[in-house]
């Protein structure tokens, strides 16, 4: 996968956090910017860049952590969230 030529792991081997100081204190609502496609914080032990969605592959299943770093869900990925 590339974002702005750099080669990066796939999501599914990060955790992603909401960017820009957005929080969530439910699932529903971190789901659903995660399909609208707003951009999330991935970290890895090597470090962490901008995602979204549209980086991630139908099947893969993704970490999201929400509610100041308290919660955290599953998501997979399906081809339901490239449909606009």
């Amino acid at each position: 996968m590339t974002r702005q030529g750099t080669i990066y792991p796939a999501l599914s081997q990060g955790t992603l956090t909401p960017a820009y100081g957005r929080d969530y204190s439910n699932k529903a609502d971190i789901v659903k910017d995660f399909r609208a496609g707003k951009d999330f914080r991935i970290h890895w032990p090597t470090g962490s860049t901008y995602c979204s969605i549209s980086d991630g592959v139908i099947g893969e299943m993704v970490k999201l952590r929400f509610d100041k770093g308290r919660k955290a869900i599953f998501y997979a990925i399906t081809a339901q969230d490239f449909v606009k």
